[in-house]
């Protein structure tokens, strides 16, 4: 059972802001240059990242962890957006929270800055019981001009299920996919029927664990258009202030 002091303490380092961001570079891989970077968080707590968020999704407190660090990159973008835009991820926990919309909407009302330089990520940590209520969610970020991302896909079972219902610019392919298909034919074609939908439905398509040349050299052949890893870049801290 989850224990309400864990959250309550969760609450209260994201109210306090007592978390480090870290920026991870995702690279075009036709010219080199960096698109934008993942926003990633760093907790110092004994049970580790994956140790704090998973329960904070079963708890709800998720959203307010999320909502944090939107807050922190709009005043980041509104200060300066010339540089590489950023990556936020939303856990579908959030997305199913009662009135999450409401006010991501608010959040995002501070925004004045090129609404393609915010890009949200749709993480697969959470399977969505309600799709049709993140299809309606998401679709209301795309019209505001904000690209949509599907994060690690291939990498549980809700991804075939993500792609028929949510509306996306961007599929992030899970590292171990990628580095599946290299070592087999069957996971190779898998790869390459997924990475077909680009034409006909208007995808892009980022490699995640990117972490060699020879990783690299394989999705710059196979036609991805952008990369994420520690060939690229690892993760270093959120130094641009407000």
């Amino acid at each position: 059972m989850n224990d309400p002091r864990t959250f309550h303490g969760f609450r209260e380092h994201v109210s306090e802001q007592l978390f480090e961001v870290y920026k991870q570079p995702i690279m075009h891989l036709a010219d080199g240059e960096i698109c934008h970077h993942e926003w990633l968080v760093r907790f110092d707590h004994e049970a580790g990242l994956a140790g704090v968020l998973r329960p904070a999704e079963l708890s709800g407190a998720i959203k307010d962890l999320d909502l944090s660090m939107l807050a922190r990159a709009i005043l980041v973008l509104n200060n300066d957006a010339t540089g590489p835009g950023i990556a936020i991820n939303l856990s579908g926990a959030s997305v199913e929270e009662p009135g999450f919309e409401h006010a991501l909407m608010a959040c995002l009302s501070a925004y004045s800055g090129p609404p393609e330089k915010l890009i949200i990520e749709l993480t697969e940590t959470w399977d969505l019981a309600d799709v049709d209520k993140a299809r309606v969610t998401l679709g209301k970020l795309k019209r505001r001009g904000h690209p949509i991302c599907l994060d690690d896909v291939g990498a549980g079972a809700a991804s075939i299920r993500y792609l028929r219902a949510l509306p996306a610019d961007w599929l992030k392919i899970d590292g171990d996919f990628v580095v599946s298909a290299m070592e087999s034919a069957r996971e190779l074609a898998i790869l390459k029927a997924v990475l077909s939908l680009k034409e006909p439905l208007g995808f892009r398509y980022v490699a995640e664990g990117v972490e060699n040349a020879e990783i690299l050299k394989f999705v710059k052949e196979i036609g991805f258009d952008a990369a994420q890893g520690y060939e690229i870049g690892k993760p270093s801290p959120e130094l641009r202030h407000c």
